[in-house]
């Protein structure tokens, strides 16, 4: 009998038993066979893309100078120096203090001080709006006039900073000197001083060369490709939901790095100090290969942290308040172009820590007369808020310019002028205040000043009150109309 076998193969994947770590790990049993593989495809034809080992480098440091006679170089932050009232030792507790020390000895030795308000404190924010007698920092501003010895002035007020507010610009300049040349700010609004801020004028130079040799480190930053060729990228990750952080020099580059499709990146360290122009030549970076190689600055001078009038290989490490602490503001002003009249308006709205009330004053038309079939009432223009100054077009100096004015109150039985400012910000009423005309923008301006503590280099805290403009987010409107003729009825 025949028999009949019938047989069926078929393949069925083998059970991993074993780890998947080996599979990811892309051993290569035969180096020579990959190397003859990457030379089959051309990949020797490329250029050496051996990995930096090492950088060799020269620093030359030129030390940033005192901006200020009462500055320690080096220590004093440079944005307290540039923004700092030369008034800002005086504070509230310092002006009740000297100014009742100054009384009482006065008194002592036989002098009366002058019935005079302006010598007076004026009025305080709480919790020292109940504290009334003679102001320290205009007796011994007015102190050759009044025949008051320095002596009787205890604690002696120290030598204050130079005053570097332009008023006209509402902005900050000075010269911070350097070995050869300047670090020049100009329109500088206030707040931190940034690395952008200064021009370098003459030709800035450093010390002499320091040499150094370090290690460079692979760029990382969250989102960055994995270096390894095997390695498998998380599916989570989203390159363009990380914004460059002006804290963390690598990701500043995030952009550049993710156009190219590059994971070869590098950074290393340069020796640097605060309060310091660094100059950095000859750099060479060893390879790999043990082969070295300069690097030069871009042909074309451009840097991304380039000063203007510097070489492109110098960076400027200002010496800045770290992390200070702002109080609220005691002045608040805010200018409002107001094109309709040709004017800007400039409110008052805090002055010395104190609101300012900004109610309109109530008037009251003319009354008509009874015999009268029909009269009209003279409305003049507003009424505007109080401690709204207005600034006409005019010229000082030969240079067109906004120049303060004063409205006329016309609430009451006489004509008299409207309050002259308060603040010293707009001239405080003692000079005829001027703005440039480019210095208020369009949607409004901001003026502040504020108390901010922060710390010296040093460790030792620094105190200073700072003025600062910002655009307006949300400016008032004006209630400024012309002079009109209103029917009233008989």
């Amino acid at each position: 009998m025949t028999y009949r076998y019938d047989r069926y193969r078929r393949l069925e994947p083998a059970a991993p038993f074993a780890a998947a770590d080996g599979g990811f790990a892309a051993e290569i049993a035969d180096p020579a066979w990959f190397l003859g593989r990457q030379w089959q495809l051309g990949e020797h034809r490329g250029e050496d893309a051996a990995s930096p080992v090492g950088v060799e480098f020269d620093v030359r440091l030129g030390r940033i100078g005192a901006l200020n006679a009462s500055d320690q170089a080096g220590l004093t932050p440079a944005d307290a120096a540039l923004t700092a009232d030369p008034a800002s030792w005086w504070t509230i507790g310092r002006r009740i203090e000297i100014g009742r020390g100054v009384a009482a000895t006065a008194t002592a030795n036989g002098v009366t001080l002058p019935d005079d308000p302006s010598l007076g404190l004026p009025p305080l924010p709480p919790p020292y709006d109940g504290i009334a007698g003679p102001d320290g920092r205009e007796l011994h501003r007015r102190r050759a006039a009044l025949g008051l010895p320095d002596s009787w002035f205890d604690p002696a007020p120290p030598p204050g900073p130079d005053d570097h507010w332009d008023a006209a610009t509402f902005s900050y300049g000075g010269s911070f000197p350097v070995p050869g040349g300047t670090l020049a700010v100009a329109d500088h609004p206030g707040g931190p001083l940034e690395w952008y801020a200064a021009d370098a004028t003459g030709t800035p130079v450093g010390g002499p060369a320091e040499k150094h040799a370090v290690l460079p480190s692979r760029l990382r930053y969250p989102g960055a490709p994995l270096p390894r060729w095997w390695e498998i990228e998380e599916t989570r990750t989203d390159p363009g939901g990380y914004p460059p952080d002006r804290a963390h020099f690598a990701s500043l580059l995030l952009i550049e790095a993710m156009s190219t499709h590059t994971d070869d990146w590098y950074t290393f360290p340069v020796p640097a100090e605060a309060a310091a122009v660094v100059f950095l030549e000859s750099v060479r970076v060893r390879d790999s290969f043990g082969d070295t190689w300069p690097v030069q600055a871009p042909s074309d001078g451009w840097s991304l942290f380039g000063t203007k009038g510097l070489p492109p290989a110098a960076l400027t490490v200002w010496h800045v308040a770290d992390t200070p602490l702002a109080g609220p503001a005691s002045d608040e002003i805010i200018l409002v172009v107001d094109e309709d009249t040709n004017l800007v308006w400039a409110a008052e709205r805090r002055v010395a820590g104190r609101e300012l009330d900004a109610t309109p004053p109530a008037t009251a038309p003319p009354q008509d007369e009874p015999d009268d079939p029909r009269a009209f009432a003279y409305l003049p223009g507003g009424p505007m808020p109080h401690r709204w100054h207005p600034y006409r077009v005019g010229e000082v100096d030969n240079r067109r310019r906004f120049v303060q004015a004063r409205l006329a109150d016309l609430s009451g039985a006489e004509v008299v002028l409207t309050p002259a400012p308060v603040s010293d910000l707009l001239g405080g009423g003692a000079t005829v205040h001027s703005i440039e005309p480019g210095a208020v923008p369009a949607r409004g301006l901001v003026l502040e000043r504020r108390a901010v503590l922060s710390r010296r280099t040093d460790g030792l805290p620094v105190l200073w009150t700072a003025r600062r403009q910002s655009p307006a987010a949300a400016p008032p409107s004006t209630t400024f109309h012309f002079d009109a003729l209103a029917a009233v009825p008989s």
